[in-house]
């Protein structure tokens, strides 16, 4: 046996060094204050420069494996299978970052997390064993507290109890869970500059007494409203030419959520020049909050009507994994304001496109520039000894934005989940029932349901503004945005041309068009065997030579000469149905009969009833040569004297 004092054999002093590690850890391993709910793995230290793995050998040291690191909780989502840790530290700067790391991301070598934590500033070691050491602690680390993460911003909670903002959580749930955003990268668009108060006196107070910019920022309002009223996303669209105040009407309805346009990457305004994939990570980060997109020109007139559907109907597309199967598609549901100099319809047709119905009303197209007005502004609210222009006006709305935005969102919803919470029927209280009187107000009888489904949104719109300033939240005067919406629709529908379907107004158009353009070049010219046999009987069986004039090339059908119940005298156009089918129909995605039903309704072309069935196509008054009495879809007179073609 060794004297005391004499060192212990080799394997005895490896023991020794094994009992003093494991006292160390158990004596060191004490998680740093703040992190008592932190169970740490064996053998890992947390120190206040850092985490440390603890020696295992005796020829081994201590090794510093990064910097200090907190471990706040551990993350599951709503659904699914994406658990994580909640992550906080300071940079070299002193700044504080926090990360929801998935624990999927610790499988192989786990570069994609060494690279997040050091991108945001914190050490981590190198060394291969090292970069191990941390993939072990990670996925050993364990804690009770709990957190649910949420894949985007909006309304979350069954009924929706909370709004989940980036920096913030409004509301409450019963069981006091706590709900953080897991969408990487973060947006960061949701910032907030100087006061509300100054936002209602600089910015609010100006919008009183002009239409347009009373209406978008009462659609900033009414876009975290729509999945409270099931209604689905779409949008509004301010056309009008340049410098006329459109581009200032997005940035005051945009400095209710953040930054106005042309302040950097982080401005809450989103250009519309984008690929479709860019497109769809805009959208689902303003999710359930307005989605202000300047100069609709910018984006690709062929893929015009596809983004307006994918941005209205909220989802993305589907998308396979590398492994097989596919990822989970991207949804939100957004509120779209947008400006142009042309209007949607036009622009898809400079890539040889149509817009259908269902996309234009997606999209509703607004005019922006109103009447005996300042462009875009009716009440430049100058003061008497001033005199200011439409673009002074619109400087001072910019300058304002910039010193004072995302404020009013932030008051507004707190106030809004501050009510659901009280009363479970404040929904159907202050939003539905509201929505359907300013509808029932403001629609007029027998409106088709595409204008229907527009004035929905113009109430919603209504509605939220009118509770925004109920919430004291804008200062404006009771009524003010349910007469600013009023007026805008009535705009609207002028421009849009009535009430009625809007693809009977195409259908109405390309057959006038198709008239007027080709006319006597296409349309055979018959007369009515009497006036030339000197009076003879109308239905004498002859065969006269009817056509006159120049020779008709690639004929579409016959044109006469009837008078009406005044005695005016008008062209009848009758034409050939594959001609009307293919050149009037086609084109539009109408059939010959869906086409001929519609424009029979509108009494623009003539009808005849065989028995209990209703004819479409109508027999030639008389025969024509080498055709017989032909079937034609026999156009009415007042069809060319709506436009005064005839």
């Amino acid at each position: 046996m060794a004297e005391t004092g004499d060192p212990p054999p080799a394997k005895g002093r490896a023991a020794s060094h094994g009992l003093r590690v494991v006292r160390r850890a158990i004596e060191k391993a004490a998680p740093l204050p703040g992190m008592d709910h932190v169970r740490m793995p064996f053998g890992f230290e947390m120190r206040e420069d850092g985490l440390w793995r603890l020696a295992r050998k005796q020829e081994e040291t201590d090794m510093r494996l990064c910097g200090q690191l907190e471990v706040l909780a551990e993350s599951r989502p709503e659904t699914g299978d994406e658990w994580g840790l909640l992550l906080r530290w300071r940079d070299r700067d002193g700044a504080a970052h926090q990360w929801l790391m998935p624990r999927r991301m610790l499988a192989g070598e786990a570069v994609a997390m060494r690279e997040k934590l050091s991108s945001c500033g914190l050490f981590v070691a190198t060394a291969e064993h090292a970069r191990r050491a941390l993939v072990q602690f990670l996925a050993e680390v364990s804690t009770e507290r709990r957190v649910r993460t949420v894949p985007r911003c909006g309304w979350h909670g069954q009924p929706p109890r909370v709004y989940v903002l980036p920096d913030a959580v409004l509301g409450t749930l019963p069981e006091g869970e706590r709900l953080y955003l897991d969408l990487d990268p973060v947006p960061t668009i949701f910032r907030t500059a100087g006061t509300l108060e100054g936002w209602q006196r600089e910015v609010a107070a100006l919008c009183v007494g002009n239409s347009r910019l009373l209406f978008a920022v009462s659609a900033a309002f009414a876009a975290p409203l729509l999945p409270l009223l099931g209604e689905e996303g779409g949008g509004i669209n301010l056309r009008g030419e340049s410098s006329k105040g459109k581009t200032t009407i997005i940035d005051v309805a945009a400095s209710v959520w953040g930054a106005p346009s042309k302040t950097g990457p982080d401005a809450f305004v989103r250009p519309w020049r984008a690929t479709a994939n860019a497109i769809e990570w805009v959208a689902q980060s303003h999710n359930h909050a307005l989605l202000p997109m300047d100069e609709l020109g910018q984006a690709d007139p062929r893929e015009i009507g596809e983004t307006l559907y994918m941005l209205a109907n909220g989802a993305g597309k589907e998308r396979a994994r590398a492994g097989g199967g596919t990822r989970p598609k991207a949804t939100w549901s957004t509120l779209v304001l947008s400006s142009s100099e042309e209007s949607a319809a036009a622009l898809a047709q400079q890539a040889g496109k149509r817009l259908k119905a269902g996309q234009e009303v997606r999209l509703l197209d607004i005019p922006a520039v109103v009447e005996r007005g300042h462009g875009a502004f009716e009440a430049l609210h100058t003061e008497a000894t001033k005199a200011e222009t439409g673009a002074d006006f619109a400087r001072r709305l910019r300058e304002g934005t910039l010193r004072h935005h995302g404020h009013a969102i932030r008051a507004f919803l707190a106030w809004l989940t501050g009510k659901l919470a009280e009363n479970p029927d404040f929904i159907a209280r202050a939003l539905h029932e509201p929505a359907r009187a300013w509808e029932r107000r403001n629609v007029p009888p027998g409106a088709d349901g595409q204008v229907l489904r527009a004035a929905r949104r113009f109430a919603l719109l209504a509605v939220a503004g009118e509770l925004a300033s109920k919430a004291k939240v804008t200062g404006w005067p009771a009524g003010a945005a349910d007469a600013a919406a009023a007026a805008v629709f009535r705009d609207w529908l002028a421009e849009r041309g009535g009430i009625g379907a809007r693809e009977d107004q195409h259908l109405f158009a390309a057959l006038r068009r198709f008239i007027v353009l080709h006319g006597a070049a296409r349309f055979e010219t018959a007369r009515d065997p009497a006036t030339l046999q000197g009076g003879e009987d109308f239905g004498a069986q002859v065969e006269p030579p009817l056509a006159e004039g120049a020779r008709v090339i690639q004929r579409a059908g016959w044109r006469w000469e009837e008078a009406g119940p005044d005695g005016v005298r008008s062209w009848v156009y009758g034409i050939d149905p594959e001609v009307f089918a293919a050149e009037v129909c086609a084109p539009l995605g109408l059939g010959e009969l869906d086409a001929a039903k519609r424009l029979a309704r509108a009494g623009l072309i003539r009808t005849a009833r065989e028995g209990a069935e209703t004819r479409y196509r109508v027999r030639m008054p008389w025969r024509a040569p080498g055709a017989g009495r032909p079937r034609l879809i026999v156009v009415e007179p007042k069809l060319l004297a709506e436009t005064g073609a005839d």
